[in-house]
């Protein structure tokens, strides 16, 4: 039998930012993911695998006053760019 999954890659291209962004399933549990805060310079790609359902995926960025952005739900692998300042951020769905 084979188990299938799917993956969530976000391109990283904040300046001096920490972010998190993690996965969470149709019942609003964190299935995968960032547990803590993470360097997300300019350059750097993070790729979460999980089970395959129904996920929505959601960002934040440590220190700022934006709430964080949730993308979603989806049904297939998917591929972001969080990129901006603290103080202005986006999480932009991008062609894989």
């Amino acid at each position: 039998m084979d188990i299938q999954a799917y993956s969530a890659t976000t391109y990283m291209g904040t300046f001096l930012c920490r972010c998190r962004i993690w996965i969470e399933d149709s019942n609003g549990l964190r299935i995968a993911g960032d547990d803590g805060y993470r360097d997300c310079g300019e350059g750097n790609y993070l790729t979460i695998d999980f089970q395959d359902q129904t996920y929505t995926v959601h960002a934040k960025v440590d220190g700022s006053f934006e709430q964080q952005k949730v993308r979603g739900p989806f049904n297939e692998n998917t591929c972001y760019s969080i990129h901006g300042s603290v103080d202005k951020w986006k999480f932009d769905q991008k062609s894989c």
